[in-house]
This record gives structure tokens, sequence and C-alpha cells, in this order.
């Protein structure tokens, strides 16, 4: 069997429901420009997840912090990280991460959650 890896360049996500995490990759963000403000967009349906460039007025829009060094961002909601785990049916003990697809013409990266790799102890598992 393969092992399972994760490039430095993929455009990705992850998702830790012990703690109420969402960890946005810098290389998400970079495919959207960098922008000041970005928000997700949830499509519980089709378990798709976006993060889509927007304006500070936008519903539910977080700040980009003003240090854009760093691999990722985190931010904290606890119901949301709940109910994505609860609508893909994951293990509630896991952390998991997702690579997106950069979608330019919309401004946004999409993430299927029906794609997520499960972490354990920093690597990616079955």
């Amino acid at each position: 069997m393969d092992k399972l890896s994760w490039e430095n360049d993929d455009l990705g996500i992850s998702f830790s429901v012990a703690y109420g995490r969402i960890n946005v990759f810098r290389t998400a963000l970079k495919a959207l420009g960098l922008p000041p403000y970005y928000r997700f967009l949830l499509d519980s349906e089709n378990k798709t997840l976006a993060v889509e460039k927007c304006s500070y007025k936008s519903s539910g829009a977080h700040q980009l912090p003003e240090d854009t060094s760093r691999d990722r961002y985190e931010l904290k909601s606890m119901d949301l990280v709940r109910f994505i785990y609860q609508t893909c049916g994951w293990d509630m003990k896991s952390t998991y991460r997702i690579r997106g697809i950069a979608v330019p013409k919309r401004n946004m990266v999409v993430f299927d959650l029906t794609t997520a790799y499960r972490v354990q102890e920093g690597h990616l598992v079955d």
C-alpha cells in the first residue's frame, strides 16, 4: 500500500472537533490572493465546503491576520466543526485534513469533505 502524503503546495484545511478548531492553510488563502477577508460556505447536502474571498461587510467574514507568514490560520467554531463532523460521519476523536481545488473565477477554494484524510500524530492515515 502506498504511503499517504501531503505536499507543501496542496491547498488545505483541517478540522479538530476536540477544540472546535479549523486550520486554513496559507496555500488555500494564497490561491485567493491572501484576501483581507474570507468566509466559509458549507453545502451539507453535497458535503462540500468553500473558502471564499469576501468583503468585511459579508456575513460570516473572517479577517486575515496582518502577519501572513504563518503556514496556517486557526479559527474556532465549535458549532460549525461539530456540524461538519456529524454531517460527514467522522470519528469525533480524530482530526481531518482535506485538499482543496481553486476556482479562481469564483474567488474560492472548494473542499470535498468526502475526501478527508484522518490525521494521527501529524501523519495522514486511512
